[in-house]
């Protein structure tokens, strides 16, 4: 019994030192935690490599996603290589002279963010800076549209068929509809 006594008083003070333990460590977790949450922004530009703080354009980025889309565009087309070369030229041009445009639209929609979160902007200076948006966009729309001529004229009438069936089909959300259509 005595030896029943010494076992509850050691299972005791073992309970205790855990109890300690426990709150060591949570409180430590609890600092990390606040550590973690403060130090976040400063870490993570660090982690994010370098920026290039230049523009909000990246060309080497935007050079890699034109070529896959037009390879696929390519593809889907079974584009002549005198096309292939026409369509890569009218392309990149556009690429090329859209990009401070996207440029303008992108840093606006910056400063209309900093303007939602700023409460000495009044509504009327945030529906400005909306309008300022659309003339910018509306512009890139221009652009868009004639690039889009200029590779219609380059395309033959089955390719163009091909090009309606695929934007009827993204457009209605219904990509059998443009298989159907392709086959009458």
């Amino acid at each position: 019994m005595l030896g029943g006594m010494g076992e509850m008083k050691n299972l005791e003070s073992d309970r205790n030192a855990k109890g300690v333990l426990g709150k060591k460590t949570s409180a430590m977790l609890a600092l990390g935690a606040v550590a973690l949450i403060a130090g976040a922004p400063f870490v993570t530009p660090a982690l994010a490599g370098q920026l290039n703080s230049d523009s909000l354009v990246d060309p080497e980025w935007e050079s890699a996603v034109r070529k896959h889309v037009e390879k696929r565009f390519f593809n889907l087309i079974d584009a002549t290589d005198s096309q292939k070369t026409q369509l890569d030229d009218v392309l990149k041009q556009a690429c090329d002279s859209n990009r401070s445009t996207r440029e303008k639209v992108k840093e606006a929609a910056v400063d209309l963010s900093n303007m939602m979160a700023d409460e000495s902007v009044t509504d009327e200076q945030i529906r400005q800076k909306v309008a300022e948006i659309r003339k910018i966009r509306e512009k890139l729309q221009d652009s868009r549209l004639d690039t889009a001529l200029k590779v219609r004229a380059i395309l033959n009438k089955d390719q163009r068929k091909i090009v309606s069936d695929r934007v009827v089909g993204f457009i209605t959300g219904n990509q059998r509809q443009r298989f159907l259509r392709s086959m009458m």
